[in-house]
């Protein structure tokens, strides 16, 4: 656009992948609460079928981050479509991140995978423009959608097919018994590996663990390479906890 300022860098749209049960939704609402409390100025807007059961809060929550995030809640893929497309009229202040969650749900009601990749294409596009807006600060508007694991045949691979090159970052989300790193005995109610694949960066993992509270943690795992050669060195490696959110994805 002729005469508008230099962008600030734009974080990759991130595809959060996980079976059900393994903690998308309570993982991206973290991520929104990070998001919204990282300047006062944040905005983000979290899309879902229908509000969550509870609001995960945690030491993610800062101050008045929760007034800072805008729930909306569109019933189907149509409803869906059609205020993704008016979002750049109907918001009054410009977005940080844009989250949507339960994507699979909105697709089970998609005509067709076309169908799929334009409600993909118009989250970027919408994406995109919040980043223009906000071209005065450091960065621009991320965009995080999650979604089940897809079937391997039939509608659900397609619209998987038709969406996922949209996305260069992946956050794959794996239940995990925690052997491995000895966290099998620590009165975990749920163990989540989570996998982050991006082009152009290593492999990044990380452990998402639940108490019997639902209170939720996320501890970096060492990359694949390290875990070799420690194990060759008979030295476990060691997991340092951290009370962290959806990993960053910016370019």
């Amino acid at each position: 656009m002729a005469g508008a300022g230099a962008v600030g860098p734009r974080p990759r749209p991130l595809l959060l992948l996980g079976p059900t049960g393994s903690g998308r939704s309570t993982l991206l609402f973290r991520a929104a609460l990070v998001g919204a409390s990282v300047v006062s100025s944040a905005r983000v807007l979290f899309l879902a079928p229908r509000p969550l059961e509870r609001l995960p809060g945690g030491k993610a929550a800062g101050a008045g981050a929760i007034q800072r995030i805008h729930f909306l809640y569109p019933a189907s893929f149509q409803e869906l479509l059609q205020l993704v497309a008016s979002l750049h009229q109907t918001l009054s202040s410009s977005s940080s991140m844009i989250v949507l969650d339960g994507l699979e749900e909105y697709l089970n009601n998609c005509s067709s995978p076309c169908t799929a990749a334009q409600l993909v294409a118009l989250l970027l596009d919408t994406s995109n423009y919040f980043s223009q807006k906000r071209s005065h600060l450091s960065v621009g508007c991320q965009l995080i959608v999650s979604m089940k694991f897809p079937g391997e045949a039939g509608e659900e691979a397609e619209h998987f097919s038709a969406i996922e090159h949209y996305f260069p970052a992946h956050l794959w989300l794996h239940p995990d018994t925690g052997v491995d790193i000895g966290l099998d005995n620590q009165g975990l109610t749920k163990l989540i590996r989570a996998h982050l694949l991006q082009p152009g960066t290593k492999d990044q993992e990380w452990m998402v663990k639940f108490d019997a509270q639902g209170s939720m943690t996320i501890s970096p795992l060492p990359c694949k390479n390290e875990t070799e050669n420690d194990t060759v060195s008979g030295n476990r490696p060691s997991v340092s906890e951290a009370d962290a959110t959806v990993p960053s994805s910016q370019s």
